[in-house]
């Protein structure tokens, strides 16, 4: 079933499906694509962020053996990719932590098929679903039949990374230099630092959040294009809050969600709420419940005052949910508020209107290219694997010469 279908069919009953609509996967069948560019460069490309794109961008250029620098904004590389072995048994992402596709593209990804069989992934399609509505939690496993996805078993989004494709690049990644210009007025790219840093290059690759450029947090010389500023108006970020409980016995079902809450299609208005069991067939003694919420869901968890406030809002819910099994079994927790993270800011691309993207996509100068889940293809905006892409996209434009 198509994921726009089965999100009528959950919003005709009146559940609000928006995160199992979300986990509906775009099947990549074919053959893993291993070709690489030809190259017609010789010069510098910068990127900025070493996010998934960033980091792909990177990886990519390194392979074709071009010269390139990555620009860093805080102390750390991943962006919303993040992990904590600190709560649990295993490692947890904090981040992003589902591939919404088929696991033949982490080498896709690569462009290696090498490492098919090499990471231990987890079929995803929890059998007992429940819903939160009108003041009482209610079995919804039918839904359980029509989608399935995958997690990774013993390991992370971040640790696919820090394997794959770190290695080959992180002595050229410049961390804590958060870019407060980009000057293309010449025949080159300038980019300085808010530490007053600058960094130059024939060609640059944008990777950072969309909220950054929202905000317009980089001054841009010559300014930034008019209809480029436009189509942002038709995108946005919203607050996203992941937030993981560590407690002594599992007392919840593998998926638990708040009825009513129901978008139009990936990415709507309403946004998304969920709890969920994070350690599903991870051969794990721990018990964890997660919270993912994003959009105007999650406004409410990412504004809590302080982090005590956010936690006893979280409980006294499960408590309503639960019966007062979340207090009596309470051990530690895990908090990731990705609204509050200073060079991210939100959660992931939500789009009012999905025809803006070729706009935004689309080169400045023929010096700067975009990459990021912004710029995705369409069935994988929003995903780590179609940042990645959109790194492919952007590597090969800039090849060509291309905008």
């Amino acid at each position: 079933m198509k994921k726009r279908d089965f999100l009528k069919i959950g919003a005709a009953l009146g559940l609000g499906l928006p995160f199992l609509g979300h986990l509906l996967s775009g099947c990549s069948e074919e053959d893993i694509n291993t070709e690489l560019f030809d190259v017609n460069f010789d010069g510098k490309v910068l990127i900025v962020g070493a996010g998934a794109a960033g980091i792909t961008a990177g990886y990519i250029l390194q392979r074709h053996n071009i010269d390139f620098e990555i620009i860093e904004a805080s102390a750390v590389h991943g962006g919303r990719i993040k992990k904590t072995e600190t709560l649990a048994d295993f490692p947890i992402d904090l981040g992003a932590e589902w591939l919404h596709d088929e696991p033949s593209m982490l080498a896709q990804m690569l462009r290696d098929d090498s490492i098919q069989d090499n990471v231990e992934m987890i079929e995803y399609a929890p059998p007992k679903i429940s819903v939160w509505r009108d003041g009482k939690l209610r079995k919804r496993n039918f839904f359980s039949n029509f989608y399935a996805e995958y997690k990774f078993k013993s390991t992370t989004w971040y640790d696919y990374f820090e394997r794959y494709m770190i290695p080959g690049i992180q002595r050229q990644i410049r961390y804590n230099q958060p870019v407060a210009a980009i000057d293309h007025s010449g025949s080159e790219v300038t980019v300085r630092t808010a530490n007053n840093e600058t960094f130059t290059g024939d060609r640059l690759i944008l990777t950072v959040p969309l909220t950054i450029l929202k905000n317009e947090r980089i001054d841009f010389t010559p300014a930034f294009p008019a209809d480029k500023t436009a189509a942002l108006e038709k995108v946005d970020m919203p607050d996203g809050v992941k937030v993981f409980i560590r407690f002594r016995e599992n007392f919840y079902p593998d998926i638990a969600f708040e009825g009513g809450i129901i978008e139009n299609g990936l990415g709507g208005a309403e946004g998304e709420k969920i709890y969920y069991n994070a350690a599903f067939r991870k051969d794990s003694d721990s018990n964890v419940l997660a919270l993912f919420t994003v959009g105007a869901p999650a406004t409410v968890y990412a504004t809590q005052p302080s982090e005590e406030a956010l936690m006893t809002y979280i409980m006294n819910e499960l408590d309503e949910w639960f019966d007062g099994k979340a207090s009596a079994n309470y051990e530690a927790h895990v908090i990731q508020n990705w609204s509050a993270e200073p060079y991210i800011g939100g959660s992931y691309s939500h789009y009012e209107d999905e025809d803006v993207q070729s706009t935004l996509k689309r080169a400045i100068d023929n010096k700067i290219f975009f990459a990021g889940e912004t710029y995705a293809p369409s069935a994988s905006i929003a995903t780590v694997h179609g940042a990645a892409l959109s790194a492919y996209d952007a590597v090969e434009a800039l090849l060509k010469n291309e905008g």
